[in-house]
């Protein structure tokens, strides 16, 4: 949790409000078992960390550093990499002493903040993510545990959604205790960026009223609208796919298609109307067309008397490639096109489809029938339609 929180304030820096002064605040207090161990403060600059004081704990634990706040910012007081405190100092702030006190071997669980309201709600909000993720740490082991039965397992993962729900109870009161407070951008990296747009939306709105203008501002109004700019995106995406998928819906006429032969000549979907007709699209690199080859060959020459043919629309970008396949599987019926564009086709965007082989089957009116038949699938649709 701690790891993630100083990568969300590394995005957050160089603040542009100021104080009015500027102010210099001592940090003290009692670091129980940490005799003769040192402490580090440290504060942020882009996206690295910078030394700003250091502390030898004496022997009954006690230390003390100064550090000079000239903007609303944040620091970090460090026993080493990964076990640290964060604190936060804005313009409202009074502080001119802050008093952090814990156990040195079990620091997270221990310490207490005295003197910065912002820094204390940090520190409880770190607390219980801490416990948080213990706790589903342990359930998780327990849950991915070999000898657990299935109804272990079912209860174990019962209560792992309970925790997570719990957590999400815990992260929400403290945005919403501390969302017009630096200390709310601690939250943020346990936000989903779509699921919860709203309480991100909640902490810019109330940074802009308490720090506006600055970069911890800037910083949450610039990700808040990549999201919305992603969001968006993603809607008109799902539109377009589903506009798309109505135009190839079975029952819809097949949208056409119009590419040239290997010999230059232009051959459309629509001019095999009176036939079914299924349109095959593949290329002389795809392994698993090249294997389902032989079974439409089979199906063409049982059914091409009754009506059946086959409009094959290749995915190759080399015409020797393409006519060279042509020749070694044997796909005698003429309509074979392509545009020769791989998968910058045409046929993709009229189509949507996203891999191959694929197919699609249409009546002789040219509506379709059914979509991605091969093997067995397309042969018992084919035996129904014309029989044996």
């Amino acid at each position: 949790m701690i790891l993630k929180t100083t990568k969300i304030i590394a995005l957050f820096l160089l603040v542009t409000s100021g104080f009015a002064q500027e102010k210099v605040i001592e940090i003290n207090g009692t670091m129980k078992n940490g005799g003769g161990k040192m402490l580090y403060l440290y504060g942020f600059s882009g996206n690295q960390q910078f030394a700003i004081d250091s502390a030898t704990l004496n022997k009954k634990g006690k230390y003390k550093m100064n550090v000079t706040v000239k903007q609303p910012d944040f620091f970090s007081l460090k026993l080493n990499q990964e076990t640290f405190a964060l604190l936060t100092f804005d313009e409202k702030s009074t502080e001119s002493k802050v008093k952090i006190d814990a156990d040195y071997d079990n620091f997270i669980k221990s310490y207490t903040v005295g003197g910065s309201s912002s820094s204390e709600e940090i520190s409880k909000f770190t607390k219980e993510v801490y416990q948080f993720q213990e706790v589903k740490t342990e359930l998780n082991k327990q849950l991915y545990d070999k000898n657990v039965t299935l109804e272990q397992r079912n209860g174990l993962q019962k209560s792992i959604d309970s925790l997570d729900l719990s957590f999400l109870n815990i992260r929400n009161a403290f945005i919403e205790k501390n969302y017009k407070s630096l200390a709310s951008i601690v939250a943020i990296g346990y936000l989903n960026p779509t699921e919860d747009l709203e309480w991100l939306r909640k902490i810019e709105n109330g940074l802009a009223e308490s720090v506006p203008g600055s970069e911890y501002h800037l910083g949450v109004k610039t990700q808040l609208t990549q999201i919305e700019t992603q969001i968006k995106a993603q809607v008109e995406q799902e539109e377009r796919q589903k506009a798309l998928e109505a135009k190839t819906a079975i029952g819809a006429v097949a949208p056409e298609l119009g590419f040239k032969s290997p010999t230059g000549e232009l051959i459309t979907l629509e001019s095999l109307r009176g036939n079914y007709v299924l349109i095959d699209f593949w290329a002389s690199w795809c392994r698993p067309c090249r294997m389902e080859n032989p079974n439409v060959v089979k199906l063409y020459n049982k059914y091409k008397e009754k009506g059946f043919t086959v409009y094959s629309v290749s995915l190759d970008k080399s015409q020797s490639s393409w006519e060279k396949a042509i020749l070694d599987d044997n796909l005698i019926w003429p309509n074979h096109v392509s545009d020769l564009k791989q998968w910058q086709t045409e046929a993709t965007k009229i189509y949507g489809f996203n891999g191959i082989p694929y197919t699609v089957l249409i009546d002789k009116e040219g509506k379709i029938i059914e979509k991605n038949l091969r093997g067995i699938a397309l042969e018992n649709k084919l035996k129904e339609i014309f029989g044996e």
